[in-house]
């Protein structure tokens, strides 16, 4: 969006202060994105590389393993952050993200000076910019959102990998739960059957008693 606010605003007669209220509402919006992309209390897009301990490398779980007996344990993948921040606080000269890394362009003025821009601050209504600046602006631009690609692609790549063991562990849990079924099913039916067995036991032991009963009397009516 804001390299098609560029283009558009190297056009002749266009209103650039129009233009440029268009593209600082597209860099408000790329701010606070980054600094909303907060997950488990870690921000990947929003950082400050300055601080004591920071690391661009993260671990992040990636599968569950269960061994033959019985011990659990957890792989991780590493996953290097410092290709996907948008913005870095750091004061260092080498603690930039994406979108705050400095460019410095000359005029076309017969006097040259020096303009210095980040992406998510740029200014094509600020003195000293003109068409050079804005060709410079724009291939710039463009650079960054090739750079951005790239980023989505490497933690996409990541993603797969561990959706791909999301998969697997609710197939294997699906099987199991499966496993459990049939198995209390096989149960209920071997105890049925032994249930039913009792009782044509105790059908026949009454049925016994009965003719056993009734031979009885018979046998003492004969002596009346």
């Amino acid at each position: 969006e804001i390299k098609s606010k560029l283009v558009a605003a190297s056009e002749p007669g266009v209103d650039r202060s129009k233009i440029q209220s268009e593209i600082s509402e597209l860099q408000n919006q790329l701010t606070s994105i980054a600094e909303s992309a907060t997950f488990s209390g870690e921000n990947w897009l929003s950082t400050d590389s300055s601080v004591a301990g920071y690391s661009a490398t993260k671990s992040v779980v990636a599968s569950f393993n269960r061994a033959s007996d019985g011990s659990v344990s957890l792989a991780t993948i590493d996953i290097d952050t410092s290709t996907t921040v948008l913005f870095d606080a750091g004061t260092g000269t080498t603690e930039v993200g994406l979108l705050d890394t400095e460019y410095t362009v000359n005029n076309g003025a017969a006097t040259p000076v020096a303009v210095t821009y980040t992406v998510s601050t740029l200014d094509i209504t600020a003195a000293n910019v003109d068409d050079t600046v804005l060709a410079d602006m724009i291939s710039n631009v463009d650079a960054t959102v090739e750079a951005l690609t790239t980023s989505a692609s490497d933690l996409g790549t990541s993603k797969k990998r561990i959706n791909l063991q999301t998969t697997f562990v609710g197939d294997l849990m699906d099987a199991i739960e499966r496993g459990i079924g049939k198995l209390v099913d096989a149960d209920m039916t071997e105890e049925s059957t032994r249930l039913q067995a009792l009782q044509v036991q105790q059908q026949l032991g009454v049925q016994s008693l009965s003719i056993a009963n009734g031979n009885a009397q018979t046998i003492l009516s004969l002596f009346r």
